[in-house]
């Protein structure tokens, strides 16, 4: 699927400042299960002296208009302006491919049409209906809550997911950490997880592209049909086959390094992104500093994943 220019630009972008470090676009708001405002999350890019940064937020643009006035403001009180960091309006969407659950991230580079808040709008639904649904089963096995149902936030657009269910379940006192009550609860397979319709891979890839969107996969280390090690020939093939399908469809790049990555795991996205032509993206996937360790802490201007992973070791290889 040929990009627009629109397109081309910010995928040239996200690559090239990808390579060069001191960036971070996989962040999390309140406004999904994030634990900071999206003006806290600028605010805190800017003392990271990150060099380019992205909220992205699950099933929900609604805090890029806050991020985006706290980043006009940040800039103005700045003493160096031109140093300011590039925001990019972002959101991370679920769907399935390969008889698994895949998110996307998609990047925008201005405001996306009204097409794509109104495909959001039909996602936020379908996951209000999961969210009641689920919180129904935590009571049902016989889990006392605090709270009458599903809390969708004081402002429009906030989004209730699993992560907020689970704090919910360590508040009330029912487990130690998020984790736990994932682990024990909340997870497929478990007994209050009740899944959600998705809409389908290429509808949501359309989707972004035709909100001159640029649609990286997110995290792909976390997905059933990721090798367990380089030495799985077999695995690598099959993981080859799905970014390769997945680009036909519409998908632009590959977040080789995520937060949770491991070097082996970074060094073979980057090698298959580039193999493919798809452009590589490095993202925390940061929750906010109060988060119980499930994610990784924001990325910092220092941070440099392509170096550590991939420029290190070709060199220590020649």
């Amino acid at each position: 699927m040929k990009m627009t220019e629109k397109q081309q630009r910010l995928a040239n972008f996200l690559k090239q400042s990808t390579i060069g470090g001191g960036v971070d676009f996989h962040l999390h708001s309140s406004f999904s299960d994030g634990l900071m405002t999206p003006s806290e999350v600028l605010r805190a890019v800017w003392e990271q002296q990150l060099r380019a940064a992205a909220i992205t937020d699950h099933d929900t643009l609604a805090g890029i208009s806050e991020a985006l006035a706290e980043q006009a403001t940040l800039k103005k009180n700045s003493d160096k302006p031109e140093a300011a960091v590039n925001f990019i309006p972002g959101i991370e969407l679920s769907t399935y491919f390969a008889d698994t659950e895949i998110h996307l991230l998609a990047y925008f580079p201005e405001k996306p049409p009204a097409k794509m808040y109104d495909f959001i709008a039909e996602m936020q639904k379908e996951r209000r209906l999961r969210n009641q649904r689920m919180f129904s089963k935590v009571q049902e096995i016989g889990y006392d809550m605090s709270i009458a149902g599903p809390e969708e936030g004081e402002k429009a657009g906030e989004v209730w997911g699993r992560a907020h269910l689970a704090r919910q379940l360590v508040k009330d006192g029912h487990f130690r950490s998020s984790k736990e009550a994932f682990r024990k609860l909340l997870s497929p397979g478990k007994p209050a997880y009740i899944a959600r319709r998705h809409f389908t891979a290429p509808e949501c890839l359309d989707t972004i592209n035709a909100a001159n969107g640029v649609a990286v996969l997110a995290h792909p280390q976390e997905y059933k049909f990721c090798p367990l090690s380089l030495d799985d020939e077999e695995g690598i093939q099959l993981l080859s086959r799905i970014f390769r399908d997945l680009k036909t469809l519409g998908l632009h790049g590959i977040e080789a390094f995520h937060g949770m990555v491991n070097p082996d795991q970074a060094y073979l996205f980057y090698k298959l992104a580039q193999e493919l032509d798809l452009i590589v993206t490095q993202g925390s996937d940061n929750h906010g500093p109060e988060d119980d360790g499930s994610h990784h802490a924001m990325f910092s201007r220092e941070t440099n994943f392509y170096r550590d992973y991939v420029l290190l070791r070709d060199k220590t290889q020649e």
